[in-house]
């Protein structure tokens, strides 16, 4: 297979890119390791409930995030910032009593953040997506970038963009020729 640009990661950052080319008329292939689209946006739903079990806010000092919402034409409404919660922090403590003053001026997505993710993903056409797509090896060629895939398959790219944690990247991807120290810290 062979594409100009292959982005890897299908989260948000990966979904707009590739929405973005597919309007400029460019070549491109999305692939993404999971069995779907999202990356850390994920909304279960529970008894009819949408829950957000990643990112579920946003800020209306955040005007590309509100701009991408309205024209895909998705409702909003205000997080509920009164009173007080609890929650569980980074050490598994509960804490109480914090209030909500850290939500105030926050929006939430009607039915959750990953209608946001949905939406991307299916405008862009079936050809140019791939779900359970593993990249496992990124080698520089004469021609471009070689992608190696988990089942062995390859893709011949012209340019490639990361649109996954760094970290992720450097873990899961063998690059060839490895990259710098400068590039990986």
């Amino acid at each position: 297979m062979k594409t100009d640009i292959l982005i890897i990661g299908g989260g948000l950052a990966g979904l707009v890119l590739a929405e973005q080319l597919q309007i400029a008329g460019r070549d491109f292939m999305l692939v993404e390791s999971r069995y779907r689209f999202g990356g850390r946006i994920k909304t279960e739903v529970l008894d009819g409930g949408h829950h957000d079990m990643g990112p579920a806010w946003f800020w209306q000092g955040q005007p590309r995030m509100a701009k991408l919402i309205k024209r895909l034409d998705l409702s909003v409404f205000e997080q509920y910032d009164k009173g007080s919660f609890a929650f569980e922090d980074e050490t598994g403590q509960v804490q109480y009593g914090r209030g909500f003053g850290s939500m105030q001026g926050a929006y939430r997505l009607k039915g959750g953040l990953h209608g946001l993710t949905d939406v991307l993903a299916r405008v862009l056409p079936k050809t140019r997506k791939r779900l359970g797509a593993k990249v496992t090896a990124l080698e520089k060629t004469q021609e471009g970038v070689l992608a190696t895939l988990y089942n062995g398959k390859t893709i011949d790219a012209q340019k490639i963009v990361l649109a996954l944690p760094p970290r992720v990247a450097e873990e899961q991807i063998n690059f060839i020729p490895a990259l710098s120290n400068k590039t990986t810290q």
